[in-house]
């Protein structure tokens, strides 16, 4: 009787002592991204707008200001995160209480990019001066120069931006990857006169 008592308690030790380590190697993974990145992670989304100003013959750099709200994917709504100004709207700024940088990450897309590749890099802050008086090389934001210089404005390569909640990316509690597909001119119902179209693919990773 008392070898039965005995072995059925250690029975017991046993499955609770394996549970507790389950328990343990589950938290485990979701606090090291394995677990908690698949779950957290929103299919991409895309962005599109226009300028709300015009520009007539392509000349002056009064494009207005774009308010954009990420939850909502649109302009203005009740949650914006970003806002664009500068020539055709290309630049881009942070909203207060938010932290906009960049990552250089190849081999991956915004489909597959993963908090993981995010954490992983050296992540730059974004130059989001309006229209700075300096040459393309000396600026770091998320579009180029098809020539090098001032024409056929481009994607950076294998960039991705990177927006985040506070100022510490590992304690945020808000996280979102942006790639830009294009800045360009859309032509007025009135000739002459040119808006600003900006389309970007985002995707929130936690």
């Amino acid at each position: 009787m008392k070898t039965t008592f005995q072995l059925a308690f250690c029975t017991l030790v046993a499955l609770a002592s394996f549970s507790s380590c389950k328990k343990h190697s589950i938290v485990e993974e979701s606090l090291n991204g394995k677990n908690s990145e698949q779950l957290l992670s929103n299919g991409v989304k895309q962005a599109n707008f226009i300028t709300p100003d015009s520009v007539a013959g392509i000349q002056g750099n009064k494009w207005g200001k774009i308010s954009y709200d990420l939850n909502s994917n649109r302009v203005n709504g009740d949650s914006v995160l970003l806002s664009f100004d500068g020539n055709l709207c290309r630049e881009i700024h942070a909203a207060n209480g938010y932290t906009l940088k960049y990552a250089d990450v190849s081999g991956t897309s915004i489909s597959s990019i993963s908090l993981k590749q995010v954490l992983a890099t050296n992540l730059k802050v974004v130059d989001s001066t309006t229209d700075p008086e300096k040459t393309n090389e000396m600026r770091q934001t998320w579009f180029t120069f098809s020539d090098g210089k001032r024409y056929g404005m481009i994607p950076v390569k294998d960039r991705y931006l990177v927006l985040f909640k506070g100022d510490n990316i590992l304690k945020t509690t808000a996280l979102f990857v942006l790639q830009l597909n294009t800045i360009e001119y859309i032509p007025g119902q009135m000739s002459g006169y040119y808006f600003g179209g900006v389309k970007f693919d985002y995707k929130r990773l936690i």
